[in-house]
């Protein structure tokens, strides 16, 4: 019988992925600011929202284009959560689903790592849109793609007599969140120091650690395939399912009698029969985190 207070191996594998993940994004996002004051010139207070002013004046665009793309990747990265967690619930299950948009991910990386040697792709100011904002793209799909799923699938690894176990999981997961982010804040700010291709300035070997420690941690992730309880997708697109479970109780609740109302309670148990009641309270709940947190994030992208 498995120890209920002992970590599984498969967490072993899961755990750095975690930590080079977070070193790898903490790596690059606070350094954009003056890597974008290095490429196109800007002053400090010009490169403050940098990915707006980076588009400005990388490829001459006016002001509100500018807005538009970096908008565009903010919102990108808080959107394909969504869309990584139904994948993975829905067709692919969370293991090809980190093993997919990690990879997107990492060549999203790569691809800053390159473009970040001065005039690789072209002068400032005569690089074209779409290459300016390829690598931010890849990344905010890679990056949001694989954050609902690392977490959930270390939970995946405990059996049920483990359940008291998984709190050391969780909390050890936190802690390299925390020490991935932290060690890469002291260690790429100083390659960024390092003179390379005729520059005083070395973003390219500053943001090629990262990318390096990622591509080891995902390798890790992948060696442990054997270790890992993988639990296999439903088969079925959930959020369709739950529209489709709404607009029936909807129609229902509407051609119901006030009695009837007020045995169901809430309107949406009126699906119960076709859908369970397990799949409606999760829908229930996912509608009260929809509308009060996900709808408002809408209005701070804009």
């Amino acid at each position: 019988m498995a120890n209920p207070h002992r970590m599984p191996k498969a967490c072993y594998f899961i755990l750095p992925n975690e930590f080079g993940e977070r070193f790898c994004y903490y790596g690059v996002q606070p350094n954009l600011n003056k890597y974008f004051q290095l490429i196109t010139g800007m002053d400090k207070v010009q490169a403050k929202p940098n990915l707006n002013k980076y588009f400005q004046l990388i490829t001459g665009m006016d002001s509100t284009d500018a807005k538009v793309y970096s908008t565009a990747f903010t919102m990108l990265a808080y959107f394909f959560p969504l869309i990584g967690a139904a994948l993975s619930d829905s067709f692919l299950g969370k293991w090809w689903t980190i093993i997919g948009f990690s990879t997107v991910y990492l060549i999203g990386m790569i691809l800053v790592t390159v473009f970040a040697i001065p005039d690789l792709i072209g002068p400032v100011g005569q690089v074209s849109n779409f290459l300016t904002f390829l690598p931010m793209l890849v990344i905010a799909i890679g990056t949001g793609g694989i954050k609902p799923c690392v977490s959930s699938h270390g939970g995946d690894q405990y059996l049920p007599s483990q359940e008291a176990g998984k709190d050391l999981f969780f909390n050890i997961f936190y802690v390299s969140i925390n020490v991935g982010a932290l060690l890469t804040q002291f260690i790429v700010p100083e390659l960024t120091k390092l003179h390379c291709y005729g520059q005083d300035t070395c973003y390219a070997g500053a943001f090629l650690l990262p990318t390096v420690v990622f591509a080891l941690a995902f390798t890790i992730f992948m060696s442990g395939h054997r270790f890992y309880r993988i639990v296999p997708p439903l088969g079925e697109f959930l959020p369709l399912k739950a529209v489709r479970a709404s607009i029936l109780a909807a129609r229902r609740h509407r051609a119901a009698t006030p009695q009837e109302r007020i045995a169901k309670g809430h309107w949406l148990n009126f699906a119960e029969e076709e859908y369970g009641g397990v799949f409606v309270e999760e829908v229930r709940d996912f509608g009260l985190i929809l509308v009060p947190v996900v709808i408002p994030f809408a209005f701070c992208w804009m």
